[in-house]
């Protein structure tokens, strides 16, 4: 899966995911969004450790475990 239906993106509202290696179950980035941002990194063509990362999976023939921890949350700041 690499898009988030429009019914999925309005239950998620916000939400925190973390990308791992799925061999290791090692947490490499953890990140939030909304829509379908935690697919974003997945075409990302930057040069950093997350993107290396990415590489190193797929050249194994895998793909990042990519798991939603949280959603429809809503961040509160207190004065």
């Amino acid at each position: 899966m690499q898009k988030f239906s429009k019914e999925v993106i309005n239950q998620l509202k916000h939400y925190v995911y973390i990308y791992s290696d799925p061999e290791t179950d090692d947490i490499f980035y953890v990140g939030k969004g909304v829509g379908n941002r935690v697919f974003s990194h997945l075409t990302d063509n930057e040069d950093t450790e997350k993107s290396r990362m990415i590489k190193r999976i797929r050249d194994r023939g895998q793909e990042p475990k990519i798991e939603i921890l949280i959603h429809d949350w809503k961040m509160t700041i207190q004065p």
